[in-house]
Order: structure tokens, then C-alpha cells, then sequence
């Protein structure tokens, strides 16, 4: 079954959310955190794979995006640390308290990996797995893709951000992303330290206090979002989390590229998201 709810954060914004529910009573709960610029519904075949093996699973999009949309895009509530600290941690408490019996478990994709450390709930997580998460620093990439990073987030972010109040999803290939959104994560990502706070000192409290066991999927076709050395520089984010990172030869699981999107179509339910349910599995 799956049913559209609302779900309003602590400092007033409505955020719109989807329920995925199995047949039977389910083994667990998982929340999905989408990437960035990317809606819900991108994560929907997915969710219904986690459903169909007993997962009681939850999608929602953060504020300023998708079924989240607000009508002033430079709203001083949009930030992206805010997708973690209000949006997340909404998300975290309305299913652990809806659903009490259940552990509740984590799928981050790319950005969703990040602000799970800005939760201050995160410890209700039972397992986190995350695809294509990174660090944004410009640095991990390689010298090839430096030069387009750069300008996004030196040049291109910042501008369309200041003068439209938004970056366009023309230049994103998703939705369009709110002005506070933007600006701040082109900021860490001209940081060696990435997520920094405004004096550029590193925010890592709520990484650190994540002890739970955690999988960084790292798709080696991936090289203009999420290069290796990107992803394990998030991977240290956690570091009192068991955490390990499992690399995919894209070659040898498909003809056609995977890259940093392509985990979540539906012709890998037999591959890739037969190792998440695994894992999952084993973690519930």
C-alpha cells in the first residue's frame, strides 16, 4: 500500500512524504534520503522492492524541493545543513514514533548520506547505507573533472543563487534549488573540511556520535559526482561508526553506465538491490 502524508518540522515547514507498507506487519522501517535537487518519486521502484521483502519505508522530499516547495525560494529557513538538522530529524521522529516497534534504518543517496550527521537523533538509526555519498571538497576529484566543480561552485552557484534566488534545475539535471540551499553547498565545497560551519571550522559532532554499522557504495563509473576518494573522505566523517565501503565494477554488473544515478532503476532489483536487502537483512 502506499499512501501520501504530510509532515510538519519543528520550525514550521510542511514537508510532503510518501508511506510504502508491506503485505504482512513489517520486519522494519527504512527512510530514504534523497540526493540533491532530486524528488521523492525518483526513489519510488526502490522503495516498493524494499516493501514487496517486508520493509515498512518512508521517502519524502526536503524543504524547498518537490512536494516540499515553498513559495519564497530565498526563505532564510532553506539551507542544506536544515535538510539534516529539521528535515531529517522530523522524518526520524515521526517514524519511530508512529511505529515504535520497529528499528529504523537508513538509504542515503549522495547528499543523503551527508546530512544524516546533522540529526540530532541519529542515533535512532539502526544501520545507515549509503550510495554515492561524498564529500563535496573539489579537491577529491580528479584533475579531468576539477575544472567543471570549480566553476560550480566558485563561480555558477554562487551567481544564479544571487541574482534568480535559485540555481535552475537546467544546470543541475534535477529540481531547481533554493538560494540558502545553494550557496551553502557550494560554500563546503570550496572547504577542504566540506561541511564547515560560517567560520569554516569543521562540523562533525553529529557524525561522531553515530556507532552503527554503516556501507558506503562506491560505483566506479562515478567519477564526476562521487570519486572514490571523495567517498572515503566522507566515510571518516563517521568515525566512530563500523563503516566500510564496497566498490561496484559498473562493467560487470551492466553494459550501460551506472554512474551516480543509476543505482535506483528498477533492471538492478536482481543485482544491486539484492545485495541492499541483503545487507539490510542482516542488519535488521
Amino acid at each position: 500500500m502506499i499512501e501520501e502524508c504530510r509532515i510538519v518540522t519543528q520550525d514550521g515547514l510542511s514537508l510532503g512524504a510518501t508511506l510504502f507498507s508491506p503485505k504482512g506487519p513489517p520486519k522494519a522501517g527504512v527512510i530514504i534520503n534523497s540526493a540533491t535537487a532530486v524528488k521523492q518519486g525518483y526513489y519510488a521502484e526502490f522503495a516498493k522492492f524494499l516493501a514487496k521483502n517486508g520493509y515498512l519505508v518512508v521517502t519524502y522530499d526536503y524543504r524547498g524541493i518537490g512536494k516540499s516547495a515553498v513559495a519564497n525560494q530565498r526563505d532564510s529557513r532553506l539551507s542544506m545543513s536544515a535538510w539534516g538538522e529539521y528535515d531529517l530529524a522530523t522524518v526520524i521522529d515521526w517514524s519511530t514514533s508512529q511505529y515504535k516497534t520497529l528499528t529504523w534504518h537508513c538509504v542515503g543517496h549522495s547528499v543523503g548520506g551527508q546530512i544524516i550527521g546533522f540529526a540530532d537523533n541519529n542515533t535512532q538509526l539502526a544501520s545507515v547505507y549509503c550510495v554515492s555519498s561524498q564529500s563535496g571538497y573539489w579537491g577529491h576529484w580528479g584533475l579531468r573533472q576539477r575544472p567543471k566543480i570549480l566553476f560550480a561552485w566558485f563561480a555558477m552557484i554562487p551567481l544564479l543563487s544571487n541574482i534568480l534566488g535559485q540555481v535552475p534545475g537546467l544546470f543541475l539535471g534535477g529540481e531547481s534549488l533554493p538560494a540558502g540551499v545553494a550557496r551553502q553547498w557550494a560554500y563546503w565545497g570550496r572547504h577542504k573540511d566540506y561541511i564547515v560551519d560560517q567560520r569554516g571550522r569543521p562540523v562533525r559532532d553529529g557524525f561522531s556520535r553515530l556507532e552503527c554499522n554503516m556501507k558506503f557504495l562506491y560505483i566506479d563509473d562515478d567519477i564526476d559526482f562521487a570519486p572514490l576518494q571523495a567517498v572515503k573522505a566522507l566515510k571518516a566523517f563517521y568515525c566512530n561508526a563500523n563503516t566500510e565501503i564496497q566498490i561496484v565494477n559498473a562493467k560487470a554488473v551492466d553494459t550501460k553506465p551506472i554512474g551516480h544515478f543509476g543505482f535506483f532503476k528498477a533492471r538492478y532489483e536482481d543485482s544491486l538491490w539484492r545485495d541492499t536487502l541483503g545487507w539490510l537483512n542482516a542488519a535488521a
